[in-house]
């Protein structure tokens, strides 16, 4: 790909990019399809502790088929707007599924290092330091 790719905008936000187009744009299938994951990564985000996000298979699966499908009507409209011809799609949908498995797999492979790692800080009490003697309950420490 000759264009420049942010490792972290999804193929249908480069493709939106690329083209200058917009979600009002698409059709209300798309609309609602970017809701969506939309909703999804901003759970991920939320759940997310200390700036790591764990991912189950189950969500990535749904992120990408999410995007795939936003990318499919990205490229319907494209081509009933005669912006691109359809080899040129069929062309940046083959480049797109393998910028999707990438990142797919440096997620998965991120999940299954963090999960892995030993070296990994948790948030268990140490030997040394006693829960029976404190309790956090809300802004308090109880003693």
């Amino acid at each position: 790909m000759s264009e420049n790719f942010n490792p972290k905008e999804l193929p249908h936000e480069f493709l939106l990019r690329k083209y200058k187009l917009s979600i009002s744009d698409l059709g209300n299938n798309s609309q609602q399809l970017k809701k969506d994951i939309d909703r999804t990564l901003q759970l991920l985000l939320n759940k997310s502790k200390d700036g790591k996000v764990e991912v189950s298979a189950n969500t990535q699966s749904k992120i990408e088929t999410y995007d795939r499908y936003l990318c499919d009507g990205i490229f319907e409209y494209l081509d009933d707007e005669e912006i691109i011809s359809e080899s040129e799609a069929n062309a940046d949908k083959s480049k797109l599924d393998d910028v999707r498995d990438d990142m797919m797999d440096k997620l998965d492979d991120m999940n299954h290092s963090n999960t892995s790692n030993p070296n990994v800080a948790r948030n268990t009490p140490s030997s040394n330091e006693s829960t029976e003697n404190k309790a956090k309950m809300g802004f308090w420490d109880w003693q």
